[in-house]
């Protein structure tokens, strides 16, 4: 069963949306080009989470999730102001920030599944 992510991320994540295509340019401004595969649009979040890392607190949870994940399997995220979607995560930064606080940033890739 897939899991979905559910945790908060802080305010100021960015998306990027990729469009695939193909164009071939034959000159005199006369070009044709097409979409590459059924799912030529793909979204990126770059993410960050800030907490605390110990046990219980939700910093620990959001870096467990991923890890858990592998960074192969796929899990349920909505981006802001998006639809539900197929995600995966390869890993992440952790940054301590002093007093028991930490940062983690990561970035959450859109896959597709038959």
């Amino acid at each position: 069963m897939v899991e979905t992510f559910s945790y908060c991320v802080q305010l100021g994540g960015d998306g990027e949306i990729d469009q695939r295509t193909w164009e071939n340019d034959f000159g005199d401004g006369y070009a044709q080009a097409g979409g590459i595969g059924i799912n030529t649009k793909s979204e990126n979040w770059n993410l960050t989470h800030s907490g605390v890392m110990a046990p219980g607190e939700e910093l620990l949870k959001v870096r467990d999730f991923i890890d858990r994940h592998e960074g192969y399997k796929a899990f349920i995220w909505t981006p802001p102001g998006g639809s539900p979607g197929r995600y995966r995560c390869k890993g992440y930064k952790s940054k301590p920030l002093g007093a028991g606080l930490w940062t983690l940033s990561f970035t959450f890739k859109q896959t597709f599944t038959p």
